[in-house]
């Protein structure tokens, strides 16, 4: 059955695939007895519970950024056995991303290379669709970005826009500095100009009084 429907979904390019496989899943998980059956065939990876950084999670098991960048798929992860899911990365305006084709298939090593370019709904459009969740038993994570037309001088703004506006409905954050597609991204690693986004949004986790837990992605400092 496998084989078969894999045969099927490859007939599709793989952002395609990737939405109609996805939306299918988040019909069927709607079904009750389905649901059910499926958190139970992942029970297993629900029994092995740990703290890290002061936040539970309910199994080592978690979904890194990108592959639900708009979390709209959550019920299905869940349904999946994954104890924590990382979201985004989110900016503060929508905005489409790179032009298609972006992501392609390496069949024979069983891998993907991407090239989205930050494509997501904005996250306005994100926190509304995160307020349902607010009682959950696994940890939600916000990957966070700034605006492909945003300036690097002006980049610090976007961040803490996204940070105030998810920080309510997510456990902890992700600051990306890393993606090669966003243009001079890249620099904000520089020590100055990551220290100046850092100590932004440490002063307005303060003031907004949870100490979520942040790390700053693939650059060599991190804050807590």
């Amino acid at each position: 059955m496998y084989r078969l429907l894999r045969h099927i979904v490859f007939l599709l390019d793989p952002e395609t695939a990737h939405h109609f496989a996805m939306n299918f899943l988040s019909i069927f998980v709607k079904i009750p007895l389905v649901k059910f059956l499926m958190k139970k065939l992942h029970l297993a990876k629900k029994n092995d519970p740990f703290e890290l950084m002061g936040l539970k999670f309910c199994n080592r098991v978690g979904l890194g950024a990108g592959f639900d960048k708009d979390a709209k798929y959550l019920d299905v992860m869940e349904a999946m056995g994954f104890g924590h899911i990382e979201i985004g990365t989110v900016t503060p305006r929508p905005q489409a991303g790179n032009e298609k084709p972006r992501l392609f298939r390496l069949t024979q090593d069983n891998a993907l290379i991407n090239r989205m370019g930050f494509n997501n709904d904005g996250v306005d459009v994100i926190a509304e669709r995160l307020k349902k969740y607010a009682n959950r038993s696994y940890i939600i994570g916000g990957n966070i970005g700034k605006n492909k037309d945003t300036p690097n001088e002006e980049a610090v703004n976007d961040y803490l826009t996204c940070f105030t506006k998810l920080y309510d409905h997510v456990d902890y954050f992700t600051v990306n500095v890393s993606s090669p597609n966003t243009p001079n991204l890249r620099e904000l690693q520089d020590e100055d100009a990551l220290r100046k986004l850092l100590s932004t949004l440490q002063a307005e986790n303060t003031r907004l009084g949870k100490n979520k837990t942040y790390i700053a992605q693939n650059s060599p400092r991190f804050e807590l």
